[in-house]
């Protein structure tokens, strides 16, 4: 999935956000260049510097969610909704910042299983 800093922005403003922090944003938009990583852990970088570092003032999650509904779209994968939120509200409320332990959360909520 390629996003933009420009896209995330202008994501978050349509959740009445604004930009605060955004130097892990930066880091994990650096991240989505690297050929190396895979779909879910360029995702898990992004996801990690919304829900974790919190870089908007509003809509953290909902930009997030967003996100994962993105990636789903384009990726032509299911999602289980409610799953997806309770993932994305967990990753937030725990801050979690493991790679890996984000990846396994999202992968229960958006497969390719029908």
């Amino acid at each position: 999935m390629e996003i933009s800093k420009e896209d995330l922005l202008r994501i978050n403003q349509g959740f009445q956000g604004s930009l605060r922090n955004d130097s892990s944003l930066d880091f994990a938009l650096e991240k989505q260049k690297d050929k190396k990583l895979g779909a879910y852990k360029k995702l898990a970088y992004l996801l990690r510097a919304i829900l974790v570092d919190h870089p908007f003032s509003d809509g953290n999650k909902r930009t997030a969610t967003f996100l994962c509904m993105a990636f789903a779209d384009e990726e032509q994968l299911q999602v289980d909704k409610e799953l997806l939120v309770h993932q994305i509200i967990s990753i937030a409320k725990y801050n979690l910042t493991e790679i890996r332990v984000i990846i396994d959360r999202i992968k229960t909520a958006i497969n390719n299983k029908s």
